[in-house]
């Protein structure tokens, strides 16, 4: 085997110890993570939806893990057909389906803390649902983070975000089912969308509570109306600013985890739900896999690697556990592994159904996988996300009787993809989407990667001319193109220090070492994609290097955007890469009809 161990692979010292990790659980086809503690006090977290659901998930992971900490035993649960759970968003037929949800996640927490009072916390939509909640289940305290005041303005505010946001991701929020929601690709049925816009306003809330605390957007009139309100009701409320929050919820890549509000609320619940001797209640220890079954698949929710410190879900066909060809599924910026648009979820469950195995993962920094011991964000073109996949890739093999490894990486996750191919012999193939960079400069910043600049553009002249956008920025942008193509040109005779030649050089090494081992190598590029220049940049006008290259395959798709959030680009995706792995792995394939349930 030519995979190489990574000398920090058995550096888990000072990792946190795998008893402090959240563990996954599952009921009622719901996923969850469990933080275990052993104080009488639980705190149920309930999350928002969509794009901003993405931007928090690592947030809420660190929010449980601090809790837990000081004693509080904390559940984090994914709403029918979001995140990990079961259902596809548009199948939802039910009108109360969330509701039912928030109640099943509490008397989960309920019978996994054996807790004697329950705290709920909830952002956005999730505040919504929270103070529903209350309504339904005793709860002693609200935390309220930025949350939605009403279903149906709620809904407009994000359909306007996602008209402004067109020209990049290519939809409205009329393009999802019929009768239903959609934004950043993420979708609701029309049940959902009538489910929300019945919620009560939050504003109406009974005094059912004892204390509230309410997470303020700065300048935000509703909030400032909403605390009014509540307190109006007889709720003993604390109002606090959530300064961070419009950086919080701004990008999962470049989006900030909140410290400072985060820091208020645990004192906040620590002054006003004092936790008593936790010796006096175990935690319950829960088992290390959770499963999640649905039409056609069964999903496996385990940790693994060192310390336990990845999170993986392993899905295979319903109708038996074990195929022989697996395809890894990695992460695409900074979102986790349910995807841009919870394409990845999609995904592996159609390839499931179709007799393949899927694992989708969550690198170390990202979701609900920490950092590796001294790695710091951001985590997007590590070499570190190599020692990732071969702790995914080790699991597979071993625990889930894989034999043929098939990487597929978007954007960022095509860089391992493409990198972990090249040095570890058990990949088979690789599928690498709107893959932006296939060498990465190690003295390359990520953060420091900026859109281009198009000043013929009325509107971006008018920032230039009003100081909007600093002159030096455009200096440094326009010397970087010069440099660039005087780099280039001067490439032959610099030899190495030239960024250029050590590119083409490197990039060149890379594919014929995938050449003359005959793993095949599928590029799929959105039509216009940017990666596709990066691309010409070393195969030539017209791809022609690639003729000496047999084993890759290029295809493009028309009507996507870099994220393929339009369900069209996704479906097209989805079948051609089908067509790739049937065409390369079709005597290794068991279609479920072939099969008896072991």
């Amino acid at each position: 085997m030519m995979h190489v161990a990574s000398t920090d692979l058995d550096q888990t010292e000072t990792l946190a110890l795998p008893g402090k990790r959240a563990r996954p659980v599952s009921f009622d086809g719901l996923a969850g993570m469990y933080h275990a503690a052993s104080g009488d006090t639980a705190i149920l977290l309930i999350s928002p939806w969509g794009f901003e659901e993405l931007c928090s998930r690592m947030t809420y992971r660190l929010l449980g893990e601090d809790l837990a900490a000081l004693g509080y035993p904390c559940l984090r649960f994914d709403l029918p057909g979001n995140g990990h759970s079961a259902l596809a968003s548009a199948e939802i037929d039910d009108e109360h389906a969330w509701r039912k949800a928030a109640c099943k996640a509490y008397d989960q927490l309920r019978n996994l803390s054996q807790a004697r009072r329950i705290i709920v916390v909830g952002q956005g939509l999730g505040g919504l649902l929270a103070a529903d909640l209350a309504q339904e289940r005793p709860v002693a305290g609200l935390v309220l983070l930025a949350p939605a005041s009403q279903g149906r303005s709620h809904l407009r505010e994000i359909a306007a975000w996602t008209a402004m946001t067109k020209a990049e991701f290519h939809v409205t929020s009329a393009d999802g089912p019929p009768g239903g929601f959609m934004s950043a690709g993420f979708v609701m049925s029309a049940a959902t969308v009538a489910e929300v816009r019945q919620l009560k306003p939050l504003g109406a809330l009974p005094a059912v509570v004892q204390k509230v605390l309410l997470a303020r957007r700065p300048e935000n009139a509703g909030d400032v109306r909403l605390a009014e309100e509540l307190a109006g009701h007889g709720l003993d409320v604390d109002d606090i600013d959530f300064k961070e929050h419009a950086d919080y919820v701004s990008s999962p890549i470049f989006g900030s985890v909140p410290r400072k509000t985060l820091d208020t609320v645990l004192d906040w619940i620590r002054q006003n739900f004092p936790v008593t001797d936790p010796s006096q209640t175990p935690a319950l220890l829960i088992e290390t896999e959770a499963h999640i079954q649905g039409d056609g698949y069964v999903e496996t929710l385990v940790r693994f690697g060192p310390a336990d410190m990845f999170f993986g879900a392993l899905t295979t066909p319903a109708t038996y556990r074990a195929p022989k060809v697996g395809v890894l599924l990695l992460n695409a910026g900074a979102d986790h592994s349910i995807g841009w648009g919870r394409y990845t979820v999609d995904l592996a469950r159609v390839l499931a159904r179709q007799g393949f195995a899927a694992m989708r993962i969550d690198h170390a920094g990202i979701g609900e996988s920490p950092l590796w011991p001294g790695q710091r964000q951001p985590v997007m073109y590590s070499l570190r996300a190599n020692d990732d996949v071969r702790c995914a890739i080790d699991w597979m093999v071993s625990k889930a009787g894989v034999e043929h490894v098939v990487l597929l990486g978007r954007c960022s996750g095509g860089y391992p993809a493409f990198l972990s191919a090249v040095a570890d012999d058990r990949v088979a193939a690789s599928v690498l989407i709107n893959m932006r960079k296939f060498h990465w400069e190690p003295d390359e910043d990520f953060l420091k990667v900026v859109p281009r600049l198009t000043l013929t553009r009325e509107e971006q002249f008018k920032r230039l001319v009003s100081g909007q956008i600093p002159l030096a920025t455009i200096l440094r942008k326009v010397s970087s193109v010069i440099w660039t193509k005087v780099d280039r040109a001067l490439a032959p005779v610099l030899r190495n220090r030239s960024q250029h030649y050590r590119f083409e050089r490197t990039v060149r090494e890379r594919h014929g070492a995938l050449t003359s081992r005959h793993t095949p190598l599928f590029l799929l590029y959105s039509a216009g994609d940017p990666g596709l220049n990066d691309l010409a940049a070393w195969a030539g006008n017209g791809f022609a290097k690639l003729s000496a290259h047999p084993n890759v395959d290029v295809h493009t798709v028309e009507g996507a955007d870099h994220n393929l959030t339009p369900l069209a680009a996704r479906s097209e995706v989805t079948d051609r890469v089908l067509e790739f792995l049937r065409r390369h792995f079709a005597e290794h394939i068991e279609t479920p009809s072939e099969t008896q349930p072991s």
